[in-house]
């Protein structure tokens, strides 16, 4: 007696694939059209029919949606990843921002969702829940930054979290915006120079280990980092 064969989905491999052409093929349309495509040319890049890409995303916002979420957890992989914590604080979040600048300079995508598409409905939409969830993590990184005595005591570390990240965004933008950018490196600078002024990293002198043979009054430096 013969097996039966086992049912499986329809061309479920083929479909895969089908919505992953469409994705990649309106990056590239919407870069090659600074923040302008139409499903129908999407489509055709992709080699699917139209009805397929309206089939997965519903609408040109719901794949404009996806791609502003696929630009920000691409991002946010590399601004959030982790950095020896036994380097001192301002090294770290200096390295820190350099790979943030370096991912915007080189992503294709940067320039249309930190421009054109920036004041648009899908991308305010996302990104005030994606901004609130940035300035929690970075405002807990300068608490840590607070607490090893790197960052004055005083300061707000949200309000100061919001502050950064908004002018980090904005300065990244303008520096993409111009026609001969700034260099990586001298724009890091120039960043970092701004942070390190608002949380007057410059007036904070880390306590001092103690010599050995010697107990110190002064507590010591924990190696724990953000």
């Amino acid at each position: 007696m013969a097996t039966p064969l086992r049912r499986q989905k329809p061309n479920s491999h083929r479909a895969d694939g089908a919505r992953d052409r469409i994705v990649a093929a309106a990056l590239k349309a919407l870069v090659e059209g600074d923040g302008e495509f139409e499903i129908g040319d999407v489509a055709r890049r992709a080699k699917v029919s139209v009805g397929l890409a309206y089939h997965y995303f519903g609408s040109k916002a719901g794949l404009i949606a996806v791609l502003i979420t696929d630009f920000h957890n691409r991002h946010e992989a590399v601004v959030n990843q982790s950095f020896d914590k036994s380097l001192p604080w301002p090294v770290r979040e200096k390295a820190r921002l350099k790979v943030n600048i370096d991912f915007l300079y080189s992503d294709p995508v940067a320039p249309v969702m930190m421009g054109k598409l920036g004041g648009s409905a899908e991308v305010t939409a996302i990104d005030s829940g994606r901004r609130a969830a940035m300035v929690e993590m970075a405002a807990e990184n300068i608490s840590q930054g607070q607490r090893h005595g790197f960052i004055a005591a005083d300061i707000d570390a949200k309000v100061a979290a919001a502050a950064i990240i908004g002018g980090i965004n904005q300065a990244v933008a303008q520096a993409i915006a111009l026609r001969k950018r700034p260099a990586s490196d001298r724009l890091t600078e120039q960043l970092w120079n701004f942070i390190a002024g608002g949380l007057s990293l410059e007036q904070v002198t880390p306590p001092r280990p103690a010599r050995p043979g010697r107990r110190s009054r002064e507590p010591v430096r924990s190696s724990e980092s953000a």
